[in-house]
């Protein structure tokens, strides 16, 4: 003879189990009476709710309340089914062991919205996250390195990125920069002009009136981001180490120089012959006193 078996939500139609069947209306396989091999069938139904139904696919049938372990590599999260989706249990953030390329572990704070990651927060001096351990998938697939700190999950201008919002009242470092794609990598403090292949290029010749800025080395504030290709920041107003040949008084104008890349200082008897301002990438903030090429600490963009 049938039985039912009615749901905690008593206005929910009660399911009805039929003699010597398997009924399987919901995620557990309701046994009939008098039916063969239940023992099995009884075992398995207690062993997934131990587990939570653990496994990479959302169990079949769910019912309103029920609990899923996705056990999927990227994510390993509790899910409950609210009568129509899978809804996460975990908090907006997350604790999570992931690895750099050389294999070492590093503990970040993920947080998720909506089950996508807009923000990693990370302790750790800048690391390159591994393309090869699992669980690190997920982050790899959006950032390439973590550095210390907040980093947040990078735009592109798509629906599917995040932008921060907000005023921000302190900077840590001192340029304003924007990436421009470039010929070739350059180390920061290359002096660049606008030419070549790319956008960008070194400097190669005195007193060029091409000069436009200086490569930065951590840019307070970078802009174009998300540019792809051969890319280098250029620092184009605020304080930047640059590399300069010759003797520098501190507050001296600084002109590219005839070594590639590299600025030099201006005369006063160059400065009396009207030298063009716009020849200027900036001022000398340093002394130096050696014939050789050094960073020294220049503003960029200042006349």
């Amino acid at each position: 003879m049938a039985y039912t078996v009615d749901y905690s939500d008593g206005t929910k139609t009660a399911i009805t189990v039929n003699d010597g069947t398997l009924n399987i209306e919901t995620s557990l396989s309701l046994v009939g009476k008098n039916y063969y091999g239940y023992g099995e069938v009884i075992a398995e139904n207690l062993l997934h709710l131990l587990e939570h139904f653990a496994g990479g696919t959302a169990p079949s049938n769910p019912s309103e309340g029920q609990i899923w372990f996705d056990n999927t590599a990227a994510d390993k999260e509790m899910k409950y089914y609210d009568g129509a989706n899978w809804i996460s249990m975990g908090g907006g953030s997350e604790l999570h062991t992931i690895q750099d390329n050389l294999g070492n572990d590093k503990q970040v704070i993920i947080m998720k919205a909506g089950g996508s990651i807009i923000a990693v927060i990370s302790s750790h001096e800048p690391f390159t996250v591994s393309t090869t351990h699992t669980p690190s998938a997920a982050v790899q697939a959006i950032f390439t390195t973590i550095s210390k700190g907040y980093n947040l999950n990078p735009t592109t201008g798509t629906g599917t990125d995040f932008f921060y919002h907000g005023t921000a009242t302190r900077a840590l470092y001192a340029d304003l920069a924007e990436l421009y794609s470039s010929d070739q990598e350059y180390d920061p403090g290359t002096v660049l002009m606008i030419g070549g292949e790319a956008e960008v290029t070194q400097t190669t010749e005195a007193f060029s009136s091409e000069v436009f800025g200086i490569v930065s080395s951590n840019p307070a504030y970078l802009m174009n981001s998300a540019m792809e290709g051969t890319t280098v920041a250029v620092a184009l107003e605020g304080r930047v180490p640059c590399k300069v040949i010759g003797p520098v008084r501190k507050g001296q104008r600084l002109v590219s120089s005839e070594e590639p890349g590299t600025a030099r200082a201006v005369s006063d008897y160059e400065k009396q012959e009207a030298l063009d301002w716009y020849r200027i990438v900036g001022r000398a903030l340093a002394d130096k006193d050696s014939e050789g090429i050094e960073l020294i600490e220049v503003v960029v963009g200042t006349k």
